[in-house]
């Protein structure tokens, strides 16, 4: 039995007293006969202290005594290979940064003193030798990126509809989050169908569609007339029982398509859980959530900015953990003097809330509009604009897309002024 003179309370490292500072390296470990173990299989050339009271106050301990063991210019940690050794050895690593090197034991060994009882002195010095440089969780060493940054660029999951959009955004990315911006009324709903009709025809992955304006008949028949070219959707479009049936095979019958049917469940945590089944449950690669604004305007909701600054960090970490790529709208705020509806530009700055919007999405498109120009074909063009390119840095016009009554479709045109 051992027994201890003194006031424990104020006791230093168990043999810290016998080496002094500012050595090359030392040695913790978590107790004290692995101490003197360590020390005589290294010949008792490096210092070797150990903690008082076992892992549960290794922290405490080393922080008690940081400038003595800071001193040092190596800091080499040789706790049990157990679980509980483990974590303190992670969180004393974190105490000292880059200086600290942890070593790890060879099966079945738990401890320094199970290498010297069962006379594998070579084997530990081995070990020790060998321990490396701590880096903590999230903190990658560059040199061993090699193998990953040596591979192609990543490539679009799938390109958009239209040509000048794509020569600033290189595509649709899984694993992004993109935002579609435009005041209210300008057909931010139709150019999300021109997409994801554009995904189905490119594409053989599951797509999930959030449309919280509408209707999900209104949401099929928006896909269908897509591929018809024709607005099946109004009353007074002519077409066939075989237009119709064609349509619906080609969209919704190829058992790739998921509708989140929403009625009185708009809740933000509600809409959180359906993206991520839709995900996870459902295989969908890509899914569109239109929009975000009516979720956090629902009753339940009490500071606009702070729900949408919620939904937003919460979408971003879906994205992180499912890989998919989530497509969403916005609305914009009200800008001085012209408003959306007459062709005013839209900008980063008119996204509503406190700009998690904008710091979250990894793309966001603006679309603009003058609804209300005299000119037919003005008034039925839209300006798609680049506001934030977190892939390529490229931002501005993209291109115009020109919105026809009689087919329902958004085609790219060039227009001779500059876009």
């Amino acid at each position: 039995d051992c027994t201890i003179k003194g006031d424990w309370s104020k006791a230093g490292l168990f043999g810290a007293q016998l080496f002094a500072k500012g050595g090359n390296s030392i040695t913790i470990t978590e107790g004290e006969f692995d101490a003197v173990a360590v020390y005589q299989m290294n010949g008792m050339r490096y210092p070797v202290v150990s903690i008082r009271n076992g892992a549960q106050s290794a922290l405490k301990d080393c922080k008690d005594n940081y400038e003595y063991l800071d001193s040092f210019e190596t800091i080499v940690i040789s706790f049990d290979a157990d679980e509980v050794g483990k974590q303190a050895a992670t969180k004393v690593a974190d105490l000292f940064g880059a200086k600290a090197k942890i070593v790890k034991h060879r099966q079945p060994h738990k401890d320094a003193n199970d290498y010297l009882k069962d006379e594998m002195i070579k084997e530990y010095i081995q070990d020790w030798f060998a321990a490396e440089v701590y880096v903590p969780d999230g903190i990658i060493e560059g040199s061993k990126l090699w193998e990953e940054i040596n591979t192609p660029a990543i490539k679009a999951s799938c390109d958009y509809p239209w040509h000048g959009l794509n020569a600033l955004t290189y595509g649709i990315r899984k694993g992004e989050l993109v935002t579609f911006t435009a005041g209210s009324g300008l057909g931010k709903s139709q150019v999300l169908r021109e997409i994801v009709y554009h995904i189905l025809c490119k594409t053989e992955d599951n797509i999930g569609l959030m449309f919280l304006e509408e209707s999900t008949v209104r949401t099929a028949k928006g896909i269908m007339s897509i591929h018809a070219n024709k607005p099946l959707h109004l009353p007074d479009t002519a077409y066939t029982d075989e237009e119709f049936r064609d349509a619906f095979e080609h969209t919704l019958g190829t058992n790739r398509v998921y509708l989140f049917d929403h009625f009185g469940s708009t809740s933000i945590d509600n809409i959180l859980s359906r993206v991520r089944f839709m995900a996870k449950g459902l295989g969908c690669s890509f899914v569109v959530l239109d929009h975000i604004s009516i979720v956090v305007s629902s009753g339940d909701v009490g500071d606009e900015r702070k729900a949408l600054d919620e939904i937003m960090t919460k979408l971003r970490m879906i994205v992180q953990e499912t890989g998919i790529a989530l497509l969403i709208v916005s609305h914009l705020k009200r800008p001085d003097g012209k408003g959306h509806e007459e062709g005013a530009a839209t900008s980063l700055g008119q996204l509503r809330g406190s700009g998690s919007i904008a710091q979250l999405s990894d793309m966001v498109i603006g679309m603009e509009r003058n609804a209300q120009h005299d000119d037919e074909r003005e008034r039925n063009t839209t300006r798609i604009r680049v506001l934030k390119n977190r892939f390529s840095g490229v931002t501005g016009p993209a291109c115009n897309v020109y919105y026809s009554h009689s087919t329902g479709r958004l085609s790219e045109v060039i227009q001779d002024e500059d876009l």
